[in-house]
């Protein structure tokens, strides 16, 4: 009799594409206890909403957790179509917005499509592109010098998905929206509209509403950033009542639980608090890159919680993300492409900024 645990070999069962896959690279994430400062995952420096404790403690008490979840979602479904007057039916609530965007792909990439965006932006797109393992192609456009979209190179291509977050990441910069809307009005595909950092941006700057009189158009939101619920994993898609119906056959059973979907729907209900917490990330946004600009770095104007910034004349980028990290300070770089010149900051505190500006400021 043969010993099947001399011969076995899951090299040879595994999809002959996987060897040479390369999966997503995270930020670090330190334990939950240390003392470092961290501000390298674009994470909200503030509590989410304080109702959360009294709805988690009320779905305890009231023992409904040996049941399923809601299938849908369908309390958020509400609550997130009467703000921008949809139908419940065109929100598709997902386990963060990774899951929404996987989703997506899964519904539309087949062998030698083509998947377009503006590079860099997420570096989640050109992963799940090869993740679906069908033969696709990522075409990367490259940012313009001033680090805004090219879009009259972005206007030639053609493909079965444009793929951007709007506002862009890592660069923090926003495009207008008419310029995005004529894109998307002529791409033959479907266009999806990341918007993860929308919040921290000016009012109406999404593109939710524009999805009635533009049927390609997808949005994903997530409540990782501006609702500081990045530990829960809840997101969302928004798209056509047609669209939304094809992709949701693809998703799991039962992919938000009951605490999930609650605390989501306590977070987004409590806007007083919700704008309470944008504002001051807005004011340290502001505050943080004067003080950067007088060390002599040079930052694009950010509509997110984070900035892109460019270390003076003489200063590594890479250097000095190491050196921080020495000093218990994570920020993210990046070493390819135009984000090699960059480093990228979350917004942290008031007390987590200063640190940081006064040991860069030893550093340099």
């Amino acid at each position: 009799m043969t010993n099947l645990s001399s011969t076995f070999s899951i090299e040879a069962l595994v999809r002959k594409e996987l060897p040479a896959f390369k999966p997503y690279t995270p930020g670090e994430q330190p334990g939950l206890s240390t003392s470092t400062i961290k501000l390298n995952t674009n994470e909200n420096p503030y509590p989410p909403s304080p109702k959360i404790k009294e709805a988690v403690e009320k779905v305890l008490e009231s023992g409904v957790l040996r049941k399923y979840p809601n299938y849908h979602g369908r309390k958020l479904q509400e609550l997130i179509a009467k703000d921008y007057d949809l139908d419940p039916n065109q929100i598709l609530v997902t386990n963060g917005s990774d899951e929404a965007l996987r989703l997506l792909f899964q519904a539309l990439v087949g062998p030698k499509d083509v998947i377009v965006a503006p590079d860099p932006t997420y570096s989640f797109y050109p992963v799940l592109t090869e993740q679906m393992m069908v033969g696709a192609t990522y075409k990367a456009i490259p940012l313009k010098d001033d680090l805004h979209f090219d879009f009259d190179s972005l206007a030639k291509e053609k493909g079965k998905l444009l793929c951007f977050a709007h506002p862009n990441a890592p660069t923090g910069v926003e495009e207008e929206k008419s310029k995005l809307l004529n894109l998307i009005k002529n791409f033959e595909g479907i266009v999806l509209s990341d918007e993860a950092y929308i919040d921290f941006t000016e009012p109406n700057s999404s593109l939710v509403s524009e999805i009635k009189t533009h049927p390609n158009l997808v949005v994903s939101r997530t409540f990782s950033k501006s609702y500081a619920l990045a530990g829960l994993r809840v997101g969302y898609l928004i798209g056509s009542l047609e669209v939304i119906s094809w992709i949701r056959k693809l998703k799991d059973s039962y992919n938000v639980g009951i605490l999930d979907q609650v605390i989501a729907e306590v977070s987004y209900a409590d806007k007083e608090y919700f704008l309470e917490k944008r504002s001051l990330v807005i004011s340290e946004r502001t505050k943080l890159k004067k003080e950067l600009e007088s060390l002599g770095f040079e930052i694009p104007n950010s509509s997110t919680n984070f900035l892109f910034c460019k270390p003076k004349l003489g200063v590594s980028p890479e250097s000095l993300y190491l050196q921080l990290k020495e000093k218990n300070i994570l920020i993210r770089y990046f070493s390819t492409g135009i984000s090699k010149d960059y480093i990228r900051i979350t917004i942290g505190t008031p007390e987590e900024n200063q640190t940081l500006v006064k040991t860069i400021r030893g550093l340099i």
